[in-house]
């Protein structure tokens, strides 16, 4: 008898914590998804949103892949940036290439971010 009261308890005590795992992941996973929202609506007010997205960089995987001390640098380095006007021009136009930011305070970061993706395509 004290054997199915010990095993009962021990059972009740494995599904209570295998309730609050599940919770506490779900949680986890809403308020990530919360977080990369206000991340991406951030990024989308500074110019490296646009330049990301002139350059064919995926502005989603780029906030969900990359180290996120990472993107702060970047956004950092991006609102520093004393070359807007020329950033601004560059822009606007339709087809610019890699090798003509040299202006962009994120240009090396760019340039292998591109780099990683064509090799990644060509495997």
């Amino acid at each position: 008898m004290t054997t199915k009261i010990v095993g009962g308890a021990l059972l009740l005590l494995l599904i209570w914590f295998l309730l609050q795992l599940s919770y506490t992941i779900l949680i986890n996973l809403i308020n990530g998804r919360k977080f990369h929202h206000a991340l991406l609506q951030d990024f989308n007010k500074l110019r490296l949103s646009k330049m990301l997205a002139a350059l064919g960089i995926n502005k989603a995987e780029y906030i969900h892949q990359t180290n996120l001390n990472d993107i702060h640098k970047h956004m950092k380095s991006c609102s520093a940036c004393e070359n807007t006007d020329e950033c601004d021009d560059k822009l606007s136009k339709p087809d610019l290439e890699a090798n003509k930011i040299g202006f962009c305070n994120n240009e090396a970061e760019l340039k292998e971010m591109l780099d990683a993706k064509k090799a990644e395509a060509s495997d």
